[in-house]
C-alpha cells in the first residue's frame, strides 16, 4: 500500500519589514514644509510630482501626508486628493484659544508638581534668549519663543499635555513668525512676560501666574485679524484662499464670540 504524500504547504512569502524611519523622515520634511506654507494655501498636492522628486513610494508618501491630515495641517478630499488648508481666521482665533486652555492646565500643574531647579532651568533658558534678542533673526526669535512655551509645558509633568501643545505650535508656526517679525513695544512685553509667569511659578502663585500667561497670550489672539490679513496678503496665491474681505467679516464674527 502507497503512503500518501502529505499535501505541501504553501510557503509563506518573506515579510518585508516596513521602514518606520522613512516614514518618520519624510513626515518630518513635509510638515516643515506645510508649516512655512511652501504648499500654497487651498492648493491640491501633486502627489506623483512629489513623489518623484522626493524618490519615495506612494504608499509612505500617502502614509505621511495622512499624519498630516490627523494634525490638521492638510486636508483630504475623497476623490480629489490632499489639499494644503487655506488660510482662515477663525481657525486662528480657535488655535490660539486652544493654546491658552493648554498652558493654563499646564501652569497649574507645573505649580504643583515642578521641582525648583527645573522652574530656574526654564528661566535661564528664557534670560540666554534675550540676551541675544538683537542678533536673532526672526525665524530663530520664533523658534526660541516656541522652545519657551514647549518647557513651560513640560514643566507641568504631562506628556499629553506636552505634545498637544506641538500640534497647535506646528499649525500655529506662521502666524507666530508673522506676529513676532512685527516686532513692537507691545510683543517686548510680551516676551517680558515670560519671565512673569515662570517667576510665579516658582513662587507658586497659582492665581497671579494664570492672569499673566492669559494676558500674554489674548495679546496675540487679539491681533489674529492683523496677523491673517498679512499671511492672506503672502500666501494669496492659491484658489480658494480667503480675500482680505472675508478675513474682516470672520474677524469681525470671532470678536463678537469673544465679546459675549
Amino acid at each position: 500500500m502507497k503512503a500518501t504524500k502529505s499535501p505541501r504547504k504553501a510557503s509563506a512569502k518573506p515579510s518585508v519589514p516596513r521602514d518606520e524611519s522613512n516614514v518618520e523622515r519624510l513626515y518630518l520634511e513635509l510638515r516643515d514644509r506645510a508649516m512655512r506654507y511652501e504648499f500654497k494655501p487651498g492648493a491640491r498636492i501633486n502627489e506623483k510630482q512629489l513623489g518623484e522628486q522626493l524618490g519615495v513610494a506612494r504608499a509612505t508618501l500617502r502614509e505621511a501626508l495622512n499624519r498630516l491630515v490627523a494634525e490638521g495641517l492638510l486636508e483630504f478630499v475623497m476623490n480629489k486628493g490632499f489639499y494644503r488648508k487655506s488660510i482662515s481666521v477663525n481657525e486662528v482665533f480657535d488655535l490660539y484659544q486652544v493654546r491658552i486652555a493648554l498652558e493654563r492646565r499646564a501652569v497649574l500643574l507645573a505649580i504643583q508638581r515642578a521641582p525648583d531647579e527645573e522652574i530656574a532651568a526654564v528661566k535661564a533658558y528664557w534670560v540666554d534668549v534675550m540676551r541675544r534678542c538683537d542678533q536673532l533673526a526672526t525665524a530663530d526669535l520664533v523658534l526660541a519663543d516656541e522652545e519657551f512655551h514647549r518647557r513651560l509645558v513640560a514643566l507641568s509633568q504631562n506628556k499629553e499635555l506636552t505634545s498637544f501643545i506641538d500640534i497647535v505650535t506646528r499649525r500655529t508656526h506662521v502666524a507666530r513668525h508673522v506676529d513676532i517679525e512685527q516686532l513692537s513695544s507691545w510683543n517686548l512685553q510680551a516676551f517680558d512676560a515670560h519671565l512673569e509667569v515662570i517667576d510665579l511659578i516658582a513662587q507658586r502663585k497659582t492665581e497671579e501666574a494664570l492672569r499673566v500667561l492669559s494676558e500674554h497670550i489674548d495679546i496675540s489672539l487679539k491681533r489674529a485679524l492683523e496677523i491673517t490679513k498679512e499671511m492672506v496678503a503672502r500666501f494669496f496665491l492659491a484658489d480658494g484662499a480667503e480675500s482680505l474681505q472675508a478675513v474682516e467679516q470672520a474677524a469681525q464674527r470671532s470678536q463678537e464670540q469673544l465679546a459675549a
